[in-house]
């Protein structure tokens, strides 16, 4: 059952960051089994971890390319609760698409004109309550806030699949992941990088 929230955000965790892949379309309805079926087919998910949430399955470092030399990575929980290790968490649905934004998102772009939005971060909370709508001070159209170019760092969907301990511009989906969950979920996806997501 969709699961409802105000002003369309979630609470992020600012000081670790996430990969995220969502439906290119932020108000598409992707089926929570087929995703799952996805990432467990490409390895990318292993043993469960809690409600949602997975470790890195085998196959992770091969569909989460991590650019220049290969990085030291984390796959197992640290001792002391610590979340910085790759693991999965899947969010959603979502009855309406949830935004999530992190300490590195950069000025997100009017679609139409190309204009930036410079003080976005003044004005988010208020686009969120406003019906989500954000009107361009430069050509005056309204689009939402989900529609805007946010430049792969951030990114809207009702169903968010968070790649979790990837630094922003570090690593990005494989093709293989990418074209697999087009052709399961009948949608393309799109990626971006933010922060942890917290649901409470």
């Amino acid at each position: 059952m969709p699961v409802s929230r105000p002003y369309g955000t979630m609470r992020a965790m600012a000081d670790l960051t996430s990969l995220f892949l969502a439906p290119q379309d932020p108000f598409a309805d992707a089926s929570g089994h087929a995703v799952s079926q996805v990432l467990r087919e490409l390895k990318i998910i292993g043993d469960t971890l809690g409600d949602d949430l997975y470790r890195a399955g085998d196959n992770f470092s091969r569909h989460v390319v991590f650019a220049g030399c290969s990085p030291h990575l984390v796959m197992e929980p640290p001792e002391g609760g610590s979340r910085r290790f790759c693991h999965v968490a899947l969010h959603g649905p979502f009855a309406q698409p949830k935004l999530v934004t992190g300490p590195n998102t950069v000025k997100p772009r009017c679609p139409h004109c190309r204009k930036r939005f410079d003080d976005w971060r003044e004005h988010l909370q208020q686009w969120l309550r406003n019906g989500q709508q954000v009107r361009c001070g430069h050509c005056g159209t309204v689009n939402s806030v989900h529609t805007i170019d946010w430049r792969e760092h951030a990114l809207s969907g009702r169903y968010l699949i968070e790649l979790r301990n990837v630094f922003p511009g570090e690593a990005t989906p494989s093709d293989v992941f990418l074209q697999t969950l087009e052709q399961e979920s009948k949608m393309p996806w799109r990626y971006a990088w933010a922060a942890y997501l917290d649901i409470d």
